[in-house]
């Protein structure tokens, strides 16, 4: 009779440190995300920096913690584009980096 209950206890003890582990691992991963958003830090490339989806630049925009930038042609942002977003054509980001402010979170877009 022993021998049985703990043939039946084991699975389920598997069972439970293998939900708790992928718990574990979805909070730190979505905790490194955050982190990196937050202080993305230096990037060799435009590749390494991390993206955001529409949902998560929304709330950070709306929340005040980010600035939108769209990096269209000036034509292409007087024809349209989000509300509250200031424009920064791509062509000449490099001339603008003095005038952004290095502390603030900028979400750019160009459609």
């Amino acid at each position: 009779m022993k021998s049985k209950k703990n043939k039946t206890i084991l699975p389920i003890i598997l069972f439970a440190v293998v939900i708790v582990l992928s718990i574990g691992g979805l909070i730190l991963a979505q905790s490194l995300r955050r982190a990196n958003i937050e202080n993305p830090g230096d990037y060799a490339t435009q590749d390494d920096i991390p993206r955001v989806t529409v949902d998560e630049a929304y709330e950070a925009f709306t929340s005040g913690e980010a600035i939108l930038v769209d990096t269209r042609t000036v034509t292409q942002f007087q024809a349209g584009h989000a509300e509250g977003a200031i424009n920064v054509p791509l062509d000449q980001i490099d001339s603008s980096l003095a005038e952004l402010d290095p502390e603030a979170w900028y979400v750019t877009y160009c459609t």
